[in-house]
């Protein structure tokens, strides 16, 4: 798309090929781990249960929200974040510098 002059991306999404994007504010990049751990803690917290997918896309959803893995003091557990695959629920974190926001994904 051009809008006088200056080239923007219409739709910019994090992709394995990609594997690292800016957007809304932060840096995204993905993982693929088990999330077994993840789904049980999440499951005692917010009560539920059966909620767990894989889109056809690839990505790892709880309650129909990408999972996501940042740092809890700048997005704790629990906390909605806009990824650039749609709305994510912070269910993880790891060793994070900055602003990052870690998408699950089966790739």
């Amino acid at each position: 798309m051009r809008i006088k002059g200056i080239v923007t991306l219409a739709a910019v999404i994090l992709t394995a090929k990609l594997g690292r994007i800016e957007y809304s504010g932060h840096v995204e990049t993905y993982y693929n781990l088990n999330m077994n751990r993840i789904v049980e803690r999440a499951d005692s917290y917010f009560g539920l249960n059966d909620v767990y997918a894989i889109r056809e896309d690839g990505v790892k959803t709880y309650n129909g929200l990408v999972i996501v893995a940042t740092d809890w003091n700048v997005y704790p557990y629990g906390s909605l974040v806009e990824t650039s695959r749609g709305v994510g629920v912070v269910l993880d974190t790891g060793e994070f510098t900055g602003n990052t926001v870690d998408l699950a994904v089966n790739w």
